[in-house]
C-alpha cells in the first residue's frame, strides 16, 4: 500500500452567490490544478457515489487578481444535491504515489449535530 497525502483546498460554508452562480476557489491553492500559463480554465470530471459524472471547470480572470471559481456542472450539482446557504463544501486533494492525484468534493448539510455525516462525496479524476 502506497502512502497518501491529503490537502484541504476549500473548506467553507456555501453562500447565496455560490448557490446562484459559481463556487469561489482559493487563489492560494491554484497549485493543485495543472493549468498551463496563459490558460484561464481547467476542466475536470467527478463521479459521485451513484455513478453520475459531473463536469467542472476551474476558471480564473486575467490580471493581477485571479479570483478563481468553479463552474461547469456546479449549479446542476447544487440543485440535485439540494444544497442551501451555510451547508459546507470541502474540496480535498489526495496525492497517492500509486494512483496519482484525485480531488474529493464533500458537502455537509449545516447542522448543530456534530455527528452529521456527509451528504455526498465526489471523487474527481483530473483531466487536461
Amino acid at each position: 500500500m502506497s502512502p497518501t497525502t491529503e490537502y484541504v483546498l476549500v473548506n467553507k460554508p456555501i453562500t447565496n452567490a455560490a448557490l446562484e452562480n459559481c463556487l469561489p476557489y482559493t487563489t492560494a491553492n491554484l497549485w493543485a490544478f495543472p493549468m498551463v500559463r496563459g490558460v484561464r480554465a481547467f476542466n475536470f470530471n467527478a463521479r459521485d457515489p451513484t455513478g453520475k459524472v459531473w463536469g467542472f471547470t476551474l476558471c480564473t480572470r486575467d490580471g493581477r487578481y485571479k479570483k478563481p471559481v468553479i463552474r461547469g456542472d456546479w449549479l446542476d450539482y447544487v440543485r440535485e444535491k439540494g444544497l442551501t446557504v451555510n451547508d459546507s463544501i470541502i474540496l480535498t486533494m489526495v496525492a497517492d504515489a500509486e494512483n496519482g492525484f484525485r480531488v474529493v468534493f464533500d458537502n455537509r448539510v449545516h447542522s448543530t449535530d456534530p455527528n452529521d455525516s456527509p451528504l455526498c462525496v465526489l471523487s474527481a479524476i483530473l483531466i487536461t
